[in-house]
């Protein structure tokens, strides 16, 4: 399709014509003495719905479209039957750039020694100036796990040490440990080093009785749980899991300054929960994650699927210099999945299978080793009173709720916060 979706007319050609592929129409248009053809060359859609997924734009159009069709005489005109659903992929790029927003972006962010900035420094020295200008989503999506796995050993080794007076994790389990004292320090490590009631209070004392950069580790480990939690849900298809991540990033986005993700996010599960018919409910539910290779932990978000796809038109089979012409990628659209067939084809015959397309996982053990020793010698978990810090971290879940329950939507009339810096996020997304 050669049209322009950044445009409610280009979203109408773009429904139009994929409905027309599909063989979806109304029955209701023939009563408008237009021609009736003897047999009918398509499905009614009488009083089904469609269900269209995408970004926050494509929601946007959506909506705007289906508010300048609302005085048409049919529903097929009013496009009646679209019902759009939020884009899970997109959705977890935006929960990685608000994490880029808070930790990364402000300048004095990147000054203390333990903060997000030094320690990507440390693991990823090439890319540093990168990730603190615009990292890209696969960039930070792998930055935000592994620290966040680093960071919680490191929890982890503090606290074991504290408890039981061991130097390093490994002599731990080598003691014999038994599961009811893990499952003590876990719920230790909840309460103590993951930024929550405490921390708030900790926040009003004198400066000379707080450890400022300890105070950011714990705010920074709940956004990388918060994210973790969100991503697994996803992988392993836990739709219920990811409907109830959605409360503390809704709050998340309404800190940092992503209001449009915000109230798309409640808006769509206030429909979900109390709008559309319960069978619906569920049929949207059951569609916002597909598993393409059918493995455990392979569900991607519909609209990856798309974007996905849209890797392979645009940028594998789209040709080169002369060859790559608009024309011939709408030419070649629609062969590359017989493309790709043909490559896993000749893989196979040559005894290449899952070797060209398919890299195994990066060896970070020693990556995780180095940083672990940096976190360690900078006390990054450990409490050091008085310890200043050039940026401090805003509570920003408790940003948020006062947002919402006030009903701002700009940042522009507060002051700034605590660190000198005012949090006002674009709604814009990392690329992907």
């Amino acid at each position: 399709m050669d049209v322009n979706e950044a445009t409610v007319a280009g979203n109408v050609e773009a429904l139009k014509n994929l409905f027309q592929q599909a063989g979806i129409g109304s029955t209701e248009e023939q009563s408008t003495g237009q021609p009736t053809p003897p047999q009918p060359l398509f499905q009614d859609v009488g009083n089904h719905v469609i269900l269209v997924h995408g970004d926050l734009s494509t929601a946007e159009q959506v909506d705007s479209l289906l508010h300048s069709r609302g005085a048409e005489e049919t529903p097929w005109r009013r496009f009646q039957s679209v019902v759009f659903v939020m884009g899970l992929f997109h959705l977890k790029m935006a929960c990685a750039d608000a994490i880029w927003k808070i930790c990364i972006q402000p300048k004095a962010a990147q000054i203390d020694p333990t903060s997000l900035m030094k320690e990507i420094t440390k693991i990823r020295p090439k890319e540093a100036v990168k990730i603190g200008s615009k990292p890209g989503f696969r960039r930070m999506h792998e930055v935000i796990q592994h620290v966040g796995i680093v960071s919680r050993l490191d929890c982890w080794r503090v606290e074991v040490e504290r408890s039981y007076g061991f130097a390093s994790l490994e002599d731990w389990g080598k003691s014999g440990v038994q599961w009811d004292k893990i499952q003590e320090i876990a719920e230790k490590l909840v309460l103590e080093y993951v930024a929550g009631p405490k921390t708030a209070m900790a926040r009003t004392n004198a400066p000379e009785h707080r450890d400022q950069q300890n105070e950011n580790a714990k705010h920074r480990q709940r956004l990388y749980l918060h994210y973790d939690e969100m991503s697994r849900s996803m992988n392993v298809g836990d739709i219920g899991r990811v409907e109830e991540c959605f409360l503390p990033w809704i709050l998340i986005f309404r800190g940092c300054g992503k209001h449009k993700y915000a109230a798309h996010m409640q808006r769509f599960l206030y429909n979900l929960h109390f709008t559309y018919p319960e069978r619906l409910s569920w049929a949207i539910r059951m569609n916002m994650l597909c598993n393409p290779t059918g493995t455990p932990d392979g569900f991607r978000g519909i609209d990856w699927w798309l974007e996905h796809n849209n890797f392979y038109t645009k940028v594998i089979y789209g040709g080169q210099f002369s060859n790559r012409t608009l024309q011939r990628i709408l030419l070649e659209s629609v062969l590359i999945v017989v493309f790709k067939r043909i490559r896993i084809s000749f893989e196979n015959m040559f005894a290449l299978h899952q070797r060209s397309y398919i890299h195994s996982p990066a060896e970070m053990e020693q990556t995780f080793k180095i940083l672990a020793k940096q976190m360690e010698e900078n006390h990054t978990h450990k409490f050091r009173e008085g310890r200043t810090a050039e940026y401090i971290m805003p509570d920003i879940i408790d940003i948020g709720l006062h947002r919402t329950l006030s009903g701002q939507t700009e940042t522009e009339d507060e002051g700034p916060d605590e660190g000198g810096v005012v949090l006002d996020a674009e709604d814009g997304d990392l690329d992907v």
